[in-house]
């Protein structure tokens, strides 16, 4: 019958080859088992949970201290939680890619409106410009770059009351618009 913890200690004192692949042997067949049959219930890569599984081994037969008990429970014991943390790992990872694709996703619906409405903007303020008196373009012109009526008249040299009527003339022109939509672009 094969000494476990003999092993291990003659492993862990002299670095043995031979007693790491005797241990090897007997254990890899449970340890894969074990390990296969996690990957499958948590849905892990197998390729993954097989490499961790090789490095749990090993780091359990460098850890393991005879004084605690039979070694088998030991190994399986770091092997749970080994697997445990991969699964949890990829479940955070699986979460953080989902929600950076939905937020993506509400990004690009986001721009894409925003894009149009810009657009929708744009054409309104170049068909009022085109169609209105030099000193309205004008008003016009100083408001968009300042966003406020004051500072369009002082630019202008004139009253804030008198540029926001020069802005409403641009707009009766035009019925069927209103002045807000040109003022927001």
């Amino acid at each position: 019958m094969l000494d476990v913890k003999n092993l291990i200690m003659e492993y862990q004192l002299t670095g043995s080859e031979e007693s790491f692949n005797e241990l090897y042997e007997v254990y890899a067949p449970k340890v894969f088992r074990y390990a296969r049959k996690q990957s499958f219930q948590r849905k892990l890569v197998w390729e993954d949970v097989e490499s961790e599984a090789n490095q749990t081994f090993y780091q359990a037969v460098k850890v393991y201290d005879i004084r605690i008990g039979d070694f088998e429970p030991f190994l399986f014991l770091m092997l749970r939680r080994r697997m445990a943390n991969i699964s949890q790992k990829e479940n955070t990872y699986d979460a953080y890619l989902k929600q950076l694709a939905e937020a993506e996703c509400e990004q690009v619906e986001d721009t894409t409106e925003n894009w149009v409405i810009k657009k929708e903007q744009r054409q309104l303020l170049e068909d009022l410009i085109a169609n209105a008196t030099v000193s309205s373009r004008q008003a016009l012109i100083a408001f968009a770059k300042s966003y406020s009526f004051r500072e369009a008249a002082k630019q202008l040299g004139t009253t804030d009351k008198t540029v926001k009527n020069r802005i409403l003339k641009i707009a009766e022109k035009r019925q069927n618009l209103w002045l807000a939509d040109y003022l927001t672009a």
